[in-house]
């Protein structure tokens, strides 16, 4: 039985980690955003609430996307398009170009961790893949905790635009990173998405 290393896991935790971060480190910041801006704290929960609609939407196109052209290459995209929305974020001058910026972020980083849990089905054999799955979702959980201690310990050392920044630019590390992570053996998927997607809806659970 071949194994796969340990590096691949490793790259792919650390991407499930970013994506995390990203996502539950914008509740700390809500205050802060608040005052810089000089926006409601109303308006400001909902660049929020854009950013998980964006992170929920775009699940389920990153997987056709990712079932066309391959997972890796779906990750590297995906994290081109966080880091010009950390970025975005870092340098919004108003709450409107912000709820942008966020979106574009969530929608990309919203491929990585359906991307990589489906990246170890693809790798690794039935009969030890859940150590592996496990892995990775413990990177993310770590995620949480970091983002939640973590973004409003920065906001208040240096200001809240940092923590986008620092999601932005491990979202540039990864791409380089990803790089040297193969893309495993899939089965070829045929048919429209559209194909794919009417089989998933005739199951009712």
């Amino acid at each position: 039985m071949t194994t796969v290393p340990d590096t691949r896991l490793r790259l792919l935790q650390a991407a499930a980690l970013t994506s995390t971060c990203d996502r539950f480190a914008i509740a700390p910041l809500l205050v802060v955003i608040s005052l810089d801006l000089g926006a409601s704290l109303a308006a400001v929960a909902t660049v929020a609430s854009v950013y998980f609609l964006a992170y929920g939407l775009m699940q389920p196109v990153w997987g056709l996307i990712s079932d066309r052209i391959g997972r890796v290459r779906v990750m590297r995209i995906a994290l081109v398009g966080a880091a010009v929305g950390g970025v975005g974020s870092v340098l919004a001058p108003d709450l409107l170009v912000l709820g942008i910026m966020r979106a574009v972020a969530g929608g990309s980083f919203a491929a990585l961790i359906p991307t990589t849990l489906v990246y170890v089905g693809d790798a690794w054999p039935a009969d030890v893949r859940q150590r592996p799955l496990s892995d990775v979702l413990a990177a993310s959980s770590l995620g949480v905790a970091a983002a939640t201690a973590g973004a409003g310990l920065l906001a208040d050392l240096v200001g809240w635009r940092i923590v986008p920044g620092v999601t932005a630019v491990a979202a540039v590390v990864l791409w380089f990173a990803l790089a040297r992570l193969p893309e495993p053996d899939r089965v070829p998927t045929g048919g429209s998405p559209w194909h794919a997607l009417r089989g998933v809806l005739r199951v009712p659970w």
